[in-house]
């Protein structure tokens, strides 16, 4: 109900005191508990098999206990390093979970004793650990003495910050349910998968900014609660413009690749799905400036605005979901019965119309000028980009119907004539990541002087 949202808020404007944590723990230890005893108990069976089609209730209460220490309990001890910018800390043991993870997985793929349930484990395991043991390294502790507030002052606190959020948590939950859901009915499991495959290869272009995301909503707030609008504009109009173009620079170079990524690294069998990844690789770029645009929402507490947005563009679009996943006949109202593709198409267009709203939003509401012109010239350039690339480079190599070898150096070729491109592009049109000619030979210089430092 926007409680995470409102703790790293809350934890990044000022130090907290130890009670402020237990509170907000407790309250994650009851969402746990109440909603485990909801999906392992008490939902009726008739009820359970029409939500979790084909799935057995031990295993989806596993999937909700790994999904909540990965997705809540490891997130808030996350934030707590971020409010302290400790992000050097937080992004090494995010690496550490990571590999660890990696190296237990190949393991149990090794000794042929790989399932659902064993991965679940390894999760459940892996990230209680990590946060029980990353918790105290990551916690600040203020030099002077912090004042302990009363638990009615922090609830007080909260539900003001949280009372609109609750609207958009039921309609948020509903529609990545829904969604989700028409998927698995209508296209069937393989659909499913194809979407789902193409969603996590998509994540690559997040990289960036789920990296930058918590430093900058921890700027926005403490910026916002010093008045410091200047600072605040100046940080929203960089970082937009800087994290969607290079979400578009890392489409550009891997959407051309799109059917060469699920060949040598998937297979035959889903082979099928190349097109949703190709579609997929452009949701990032205005999720991107989706995730920013909520950013200044939340961290400036502007949660009344962002949820009446926020439920008003997903009455918009879940029609359209409808309507692109539905199948053709046997419906009171018809679809295209598209299935992975169609619900990738619907995605990435419906976030290019749902963003840019919010980023118009978020001008009116600042006074600033809608910012739109980057996109229209950033993003197509660097999808062209790609794909000349690639273009040139198959003129000399064989793509297709080879084994990973053969194209690694046509990849390794490919991708040096694309980054080329990319900073002779950049260095033509510098506005398009937000900076100045100045600005950027400045950033340039540094950079030539930390290589030969290093060299040095």
């Amino acid at each position: 109900m926007g409680s995470s949202s409102a703790f790293y808020t809350f934890i990044s404007r000022r130090p907290r005191g130890d009670r402020f944590y237990l509170f907000y723990f407790s309250w994650l230890m009851l969402q746990f508990v109440i909603t485990l005893a909801l999906v392992a108990l008490i939902i009726p069976s008739s009820l359970f098999e029409n939500i979790w089609l084909g799935h057995l209730r031990e295993t989806v209460a596993l999937a909700f206990v790994a999904v909540f220490l990965q997705q809540q309990v490891w997130q808030m001890v996350g934030q707590v390093g971020e409010s302290a910018r400790k992000t050097i800390k937080v992004q090494s043991f995010n690496i550490a979970v990571a590999i660890t993870y990696l190296l237990i997985i190949y393991l149990l793929f090794w000794l042929g004793d790989m399932s659902v349930k064993n991965v679940l484990w390894v999760m459940i395991f892996l990230y209680s650990t990590a946060a029980i043991l990353s918790y105290q390294f990551l916690r600040a502790r203020s030099i002077q003495r912090v004042e302990e507030e009363t638990y009615r002052q922090m609830l007080d606190e909260y539900l003001a910050y949280c009372k609109p959020m609750i609207w958009l948590a039921v309609a948020g939950f509903l529609y990545a349910f829904i969604d989700k859901w028409m998927l698995q009915k209508f296209g069937g499991a393989a659909q499913q998968g194809y979407f789902q495959i193409a969603s996590q290869f998509a994540q690559i272009s997040l990289l960036a900014t789920v990296s930058i995301l918590n430093i900058f909503w921890k700027e926005i707030a403490e910026a916002r609660a010093r008045g410091d609008h200047g600072r605040v504009a100046v940080l929203y109009t960089k970082i937009n413009r800087g994290l969607v173009m290079l979400s578009a620079v890392i489409a550009g170079l891997l959407l051309p690749w799109a059917k060469q990524i699920v060949a040598l690294l998937l297979g035959p069998t889903y082979v099928e799905a190349w097109p949703v990844l190709a579609i997929m690789f452009l949701y990032p770029i205005h999720q991107s400036m989706g995730q920013i645009g909520g950013t200044m929402f939340m961290a400036g507490g502007d949660t009344q605005k962002y949820v009446v947005l926020s439920i008003s563009l997903m009455l918009c679009t879940l029609p359209i979901s409808y309507l692109a996943l539905a199948p053709l006949s046997g419906m009171l109202i018809p679809g295209l019965g598209l299935g992975a593709i169609g619900m990738a198409g619907y995605m990435v267009l419906t976030s290019i119309v749902a963003v840019n709203i919010q980023a118009w939003v978020i001008a009116r509401h600042n006074g600033w000028r809608f910012d739109w012109h980057y996109q229209a010239v950033g993003i197509p350039l660097m999808i062209a980009l790609g794909y000349a690339v690639k273009l040139l480079v198959g003129l000399v190599w064989k793509l297709d119907g080879v084994n990973w070898l053969e194209l690694l150096l046509p990849v390794a070729v490919a991708s040096f004539i694309y980054g080329c491109s990319v900073v002779l592009a950049v260095r033509a049109l510098p506005w398009l990541i937000g900076m100045s000619k100045e600005e950027l030979h400045m950033m340039f210089l540094q950079f030539h002087k930390g290589f030969r430092h290093v060299g040095a």
